[in-house]
């Protein structure tokens, strides 16, 4: 009896250790080390094929830490050698070392790793922009993108195809995966009365491209192929890459992106801008952590939200205070949200955690600006996001009302795509 006792002991530890030496073999495969992956960036073949073709020339830079910016020292010396001149800098909306949480308040500013002009887009009229362009062989663009068309960079790229004064002027882009790709074209159009820094690009709200594609989209739609664009690609990149099983880094592109969490999180996220709450810009958090003083026992909201999240994400109540942005210096209350499925759908994510905390705290309010209008319908591109929940109308009815859209869009971006 102690006998078959012992056996049955020793069996269930055999049966633990190996359950956990499979979870945690499961756990690390999970992710690849970059020395692992077979996607080359195209920052490679940039320095190494189109660089030197570039020599005797003078280019505009547009590019910060998410993209070759990371190692400044490299483009002087590799630029140097080549010599390529570097005419001045273009500025993204978060500075060329993509530390700055505010927009700069003056048109040209003076970069002190460069000592060059540093010219901030969104603070030139489009009728300047020529004029900064001017004279320049070829304009380098390397950043990553959010594909998604409330994200600036893509707005920075469209002025610079929209006034490149030299037909001959080389437009030469370093393409990147983004973490939306998975999606497709999702959404709505802008209406021309939203129009705005962070929201121009003719697209849906997310893109269905990579920042290359919708380069040579713009391009073909809008321009007539007038730009002479040069894509880079990243060698080996499919479209139904997984990010962290292919071992490809995650580059911070603005510092309320620090970790592809809250990347993968703004995607739907960034909704809650059009709301009176902090999605956490300030905290040691953002785009993970939301809420605000008003919004009093989350827990209350956790479990039909959870259930709501048919296991693509969590919720979890977290109390947080933002050193900059809404409720700069208060004591927050929220949720915390997690993404499990790493291609949910962050649209429908949105929309039903918008219309529960409507349904929920009768301090929800759109924000608005001075003359009225809400910020929802800027984020969003129209009304319909901000009505349809004011409505009490259910995702499935709000989606149905532009799916007819999406399809034909992602039918029309099909040849644009490069991966």
């Amino acid at each position: 009896m102690r006998f078959k006792e012992r056996n049955k002991k020793i069996l269930t530890l055999l049966i633990f250790f190996l359950t956990i030496s499979s979870d945690s073999c499961a756990e690390a495969s999970s992710r690849s080390h970059i020395s692992k992956s077979k996607i080359i960036p195209a920052e490679v073949s940039f320095y190494e094929q189109v660089l030197p073709t570039l020599s005797g020339k003078s280019v505009v830079l547009v590019t910060n830490p998410s993209g070759i910016g990371r190692h400044p020292e490299k483009i002087l010396k590799e630029f140097k050698d080549k010599k390529v001149k570097i005419k001045h800098l273009i500025g993204l909306e978060h500075g060329f070392l993509g530390l700055e949480e505010d927009f700069s308040k003056s048109p040209v500013t003076v970069d002190e790793t460069f000592q060059l002009p540093i010219y901030h887009i969104y603070k030139v009229k489009n009728s300047e922009i020529p004029a900064i362009l001017k004279g320049a062989d070829a304009v380098v663009f390397d950043v990553v993108d959010m594909g998604m068309r409330c994200y600036t960079y893509l707005s920075v790229l469209k002025r610079l195809m929209d006034n490149l004064p030299d037909p001959s002027t080389r437009f030469i882009l370093l393409d990147h995966p983004n973490p939306a790709l998975y999606l497709g074209a999702r959404g709505e159009g802008i209406q021309k009365k939203f129009l705005n820094f962070a929201g121009e690009f003719p697209s849906l709200f997310f893109t269905g491209m990579t920042l290359g594609e919708a380069a040579a989209f713009y391009n073909g739609e809008y321009l007539s192929g007038k730009v002479k664009l040069e894509i880079i690609s990243p060698e080996n990149l499919k479209r139904g890459f997984d990010w962290e099983r292919e071992g490809i880094a995650w580059s911070t592109p603005s510092p309320n992106l620090p970790m592809l969490d809250s990347a993968r999180n703004y995607l739907g996220l960034v909704l809650l801008e059009g709301v009176n709450v902090s999605v956490g810009r300030g905290t040691q958090a953002p785009f993970v952590y939301f809420g605000a003083p008003w919004m009093n026992e989350p827990e209350d909201i956790i479990q039909e939200l959870n259930e709501d999240s048919k296991g693509d994400y969590y919720y979890q109540s977290v109390f947080f205070k933002p050193t900059f942005g809404p409720f700069k210096g208060e004591i927050c209350r929220g949720l915390r949200l997690t993404v499990v499925n790493r291609k949910y759908d962050p649209i429908r994510m949105a929309y039903n955690l918008t219309s529960i905390m409507k349904k929920k705290y009768k301090d929800f309010k759109w924000r608005q600006y001075a003359d009225g209008s809400h910020n929802i319908d800027f984020l969003w591109g129209t009304e319909k996001f901000r009505e349809f929940v004011d409505a009490g109308k259910t995702y499935e009815e709000f989606k149905s009302s532009y799916a007819e859209l999406e399809s034909s869009t992602n039918r029309q971006i099909e040849k644009y795509r490069i991966y």
